[in-house]
């Protein structure tokens, strides 16, 4: 059979390719300490990936808090906005309207991208 030669090596191949996952060691105090989650003292592959996806959950987090602040803010703009324009004389009102419209376009925009983008991120996750 002139495969059985080719499987042999193609097992021996793979064989070599095998990734072992090694433990690293590092010193204590070291900025990398925090990552040792079991506390043995060496630093696996698998503590690295698990402090890595909890970076990246942070991120995601911190990001989503400040697009919701910044839909809050305009949400409160627009109120406050809409509030004082009832003390204002209607001269000024009539000056500011135009002003006012682009303020409203540009404050509904920030909302609703916000909210689309939870009504995504709720379908997905």
């Amino acid at each position: 059979m002139p495969w059985a030669g080719a499987c042999e090596k193609a097992a021996k191949v793979s064989c070599d390719l095998e990734v072992v996952m090694a433990a690293k060691k590092f010193e204590q105090g070291t900025a990398y300490a925090q990552y040792d989650l079991d506390g043995d003292g060496e630093i696996t592959d698998a503590e690295l990936a698990h402090a890595k996806e909890i970076r990246q959950a942070e991120h995601e987090m911190r990001k989503l808090r400040a697009q919701r602040r910044m839909a809050t803010a305009s949400l409160v703009a627009m109120a406050t906005f809409t509030t004082a324009m009832f003390f204002v004389d209607i001269e000024r009102v009539n000056a500011l309207s135009d002003i006012s419209n682009l303020f409203y376009i540009s404050g509904a925009g920030i909302v609703g991208a916000y909210m689309g983008a939870s009504a995504i991120m709720g379908k997905k996750g």
